[in-house]
């Protein structure tokens, strides 16, 4: 991996910025909900500072295009990062590291091409899908997809600012509640139906995260619209009633929950009335909208009510993962322990071990014969 160019104030400027994250009051991170400071992506002019040789790009980016530009501070390891060089970035979305992989285990070949939204980011080498032309279940061109496809870098939630509505104060991402005459960001900087030039047509998702990572004990609180939302590219996938069910009017009904909560793993169904239940491997939507009441579930293992509904992150990461299909976990082996990719795989990728199961070991948490997560709630094991 080439050095990161850092787009933050440098020196003192640069440790407030971070410090931010931790701090109430008007001091902000760089984000922070909204539009940051102008010349952390942008250059005034064609100058030194910009990487960019040549002809400028049309809209002064430190990057050869809007993906690079935002891993210029995004690649690497750690909090806020999406694209590291040993897999170890464990987000809800997955890490990019996965799109530059492929290899076998048995009769199944991974294909980098179906393990990502692939998004082109020259400068780091990430390109164009050479096997989906368009969004599978949709129209949109994979020739124009790049992070800004799905958030929004000028976070003007519902119109924002630029439609002389209140400022964003607070990041929507946390459960933060504006002052008044303040309005919180998105969840996660997800474009709406008012981010101008996207083929998004819906509001950004409900959601509430603890921070960055994602564990049994610490994940994101999903409230609803995330089917929805995904469908703006996707629309086949939510709309087809012959293919599995997803969105806001789709709960799982209360048979479907109680498998869900009673399934600990194959042969297992000790989890009762499911205090216990939840798996971040097999997230669900929990129909709410109160942010407040969202924040409450960024801890809890309590499996879900028949109210609830599953969603495309259920089954799917947003950024990547280890599987063909981006899906959570594998889908093509019958057996989870003996799927791939396999710890000789992920050595010879310079991964660290588990990093498929975000650090676990398949067969010490659920057993030598787990089948396929499915069967959280389908229960055909």
């Amino acid at each position: 991996m080439r050095k990161i160019n850092n787009l933050m104030l440098p020196g003192i400027a640069a440790l407030a910025a971070v410090l931010a994250f931790g701090l109430a009051g008007t001091a902000f991170a760089f984000h922070e909900g909204g539009v940051a400071h102008c010349d952390g992506c942008h250059s005034m002019h064609q100058s030194a500072e910009n990487p960019v040789s040549g002809t400028p790009n049309s809209t002064l980016l430190k990057g050869t295009d809007p993906s690079s530009t935002c891993l210029n501070c995004h690649a690497g390891s750690g909090d806020e990062h999406v694209l590291s060089t040993d897999a170890t970035n464990w987000s809800p979305g997955g890490d990019f590291f996965w799109m530059t992989q492929s290899y076998t285990n048995g009769s199944v070949t991974s294909d980098p091409d179906n393990m990502a939204h692939n998004i082109i980011a020259a400068d780091f080498t990430l390109a164009l899908d050479g096997t989906n032309t368009t969004a599978p279940g949709g129209t949109y061109s994979s020739a124009l997809l790049g992070c800004s496809s799905c958030h929004d870098p000028h976070g003007q939630v519902q119109g924002g600012t630029a439609n002389s509505q209140d400022p964003i104060s607070v990041s929507g991402s946390y459960g933060a509640t504006p002052p008044a005459g303040t309005i919180a960001g998105n969840y996660r900087l997800l474009g709406d139906d008012q981010y101008t030039g996207s083929v998004i047509n819906v509001a950004a998702p409900v959601a509430v995260t603890a921070g960055f990572g994602e564990t049994d004990v610490s994940h994101v609180a999903y409230g609803q619209g995330m089917a929805e939302w995904c469908a703006s590219c996707h629309a086949d996938f939510v709309s087809d009633p012959n293919k599995h069910r997803a969105g806001n009017g789709d709960t799982l009904g209360s048979s479907i929950a109680t498998n869900y909560n009673a399934y600990v793993a194959t042969g297992d169904f000790t989890g009762g009335a499911g205090a216990t239940a939840y798996t971040a491997l097999v997230p669900f939507e929990r129909q709410e909208t109160d942010k407040s009441i969202l924040l409450a579930a960024v801890t809890s293992t309590q499996g879900p009510v028949a109210g609830d509904n599953v969603m495309c992150l259920t089954c799917h990461r947003a950024h990547a993962s280890a599987f063909n299909n981006i899906t959570r976990w594998d889908m093509e082996h019958e057996l989870l322990a003996e799927g791939f990719p396999t710890a000789a795989n992920l050595t010879a990728m310079g991964a660290v071990a588990d990093s498929d199961y975000y650090g676990r070991d398949i067969a010490t948490d659920f057993g030598d014969y787990q089948r396929s997560l499915c069967n959280k709630c389908h229960v055909q094991d």
